[in-house]
């Protein structure tokens, strides 16, 4: 793949990363009263935030320019605005769940969008693979959450 395509999908992952980690604060911002729940949201947007710096890292070492601030238009953004915007507060949980789900289910799918390049560089896709995962590990845990809610 070339450098500059790399740099594209990087970038791609990078706003939905700043959107992700803003989703998941806000979740625990409503989550008021829920503190176990409160707890994991915050964890999450953490992990965003560490995916951000890898994945600026990973940009800045193939030569490209990491994008500033979240996505206007990027399909994981519009499913965190409804994050946003479903969410009241004092809900109990089940509503900021299965909103969860459905931006974790389309982190999910980018990532494996971009993993089916198998001309990626080898780091990149190590890269990738793991933070993958990682949402993967989420998405079961929120999945986990949801059902107990119900």
């Amino acid at each position: 793949m070339e450098t500059k395509n790399v740099i594209e999908n990087l970038n791609d992952l990078l706003t939905k990363a700043y959107d992700a980690e803003e989703g998941f604060k806000k979740a625990a911002e409503r989550a008021e009263g829920l503190p176990a729940l409160q707890s994991f949201f915050r964890n999450q947007s953490d992990m965003r935030l560490q995916f951000g710096h890898e994945l600026k890292q990973a940009i800045s070492q193939y030569g490209g320019t990491p994008d500033k601030g979240s996505s206007t238009t990027a399909k994981l953004h519009q499913v965190w605005i409804s994050v946003k915007d479903a969410l009241t507060p004092n809900d109990d949980g089940e509503a900021i769940l299965e909103e969860c789900i459905r931006g974790e289910e389309a982190a999910l799918a980018d990532y494996e969008e971009k993993l089916q390049h198998a001309d990626l560089p080898s780091d990149i896709q190590s890269l990738l693979s793991n933070q993958r995962t990682a949402i993967a590990s989420s998405l079961a845990t929120v999945r986990a959450k949801e059902k107990t809610a119900d």
